[in-house]
């Protein structure tokens, strides 16, 4: 049978070196806001600058494209694009309108490399 507190203590060691080997890490690369590259706090955040310019998307939208429209249209009303090129899919949804600084997280992660934003885009 394992003794438990040998299982504390190694345990712990990982947890401990991973602790240790941060604080270089950090002072050599230290956190960036996830919009604009200012230093924040802690990684993978937005700085107080980029956070208010995500306009996240209210109701209402198209039900099956999830484009915003500009006043409520009605239960179940289909955008222009909807009606005109019906998609493949049954329905899609954005968390944040396509602008600003959401259209510069997409585009570093698709044209820059930037995978540090995939867990922003997941």
């Amino acid at each position: 049978m394992a003794d438990p507190v040998h299982k504390i203590k190694t345990s712990a060691v990982p947890d401990m070196t991973r602790q240790a080997l941060a604080w270089p890490a950090r002072l050599l690369f230290p956190p960036v806001c996830a919009g604009c590259r200012r230093h924040v706090s802690q990684p993978g955040v937005l700085c107080g600058a980029c956070w208010p310019k995500l306009r996240l998307l209210e109701k209402p939208w198209c039900p099956v494209m999830g484009t915003p429209f500009t006043h409520d249209m009605g239960e179940g009303f289909l955008s222009a694009e909807a009606i005109a090129d019906p998609p493949p899919f049954e329905r899609a949804r954005a968390a944040v309108l396509y602008s600003g600084v959401a259209r510069q997280m997409v585009q570093g992660l698709k044209y820059q490399d930037r995978t540090d934003l995939a867990p922003w885009m997941a």
